[in-house]
């Protein structure tokens, strides 16, 4: 059996993928809606590779649960991650709800800051790898 983490990871690896595609071919909306995911699915892995269920009362993610817990028990308490990433979850997913949810357009240079700041995520948590503590 495939650990969850793991799949997870390459879930976020994908994603990251699709968001380099789609800001390559001008299209910025879907390049944020990926990016947002991208970070969102590595959080999960890194979250369960440090042994800490990420889902929420009712057993599912939440896009409310998996930033508070990446940010409060593995940049807070553990200090298994910097805090200059603790704002990207937030800030890659209210620009993923202006591009799905709002007549706004993503613009090249807010998917450019964006894809560099998911690309800082996803490869801090590759780096950890299946480090615990």
């Amino acid at each position: 059996m495939i650990d969850p983490s793991t799949i997870f990871l390459e879930k976020a690896q994908a994603s990251l993928a699709g968001a380099e595609s789609e800001a390559a071919n001008a299209r910025y909306d879907n390049c944020a809606n990926r990016l947002y995911y991208a970070c969102f699915q590595a959080a999960v892995a890194a979250l369960l590779r440090a042994g800490i269920q990420p889902a929420n009362l009712q057993g599912r993610l939440s896009h409310s649960t998996v930033p508070s817990q990446f940010v409060g028990q593995l940049i807070n308490r553990r200090k298994l991650y910097p805090s200059a990433l603790q704002d990207t979850l937030p800030r890659t997913y209210q620009l993923r709800q202006a591009a799905d949810y709002t007549d706004d357009l993503i613009t090249e240079t807010q998917a450019v800051r964006a894809l560099r700041r998911a690309r800082e995520f996803v490869s801090a948590v590759l780096e950890r790898g299946g480090e615990t503590q």
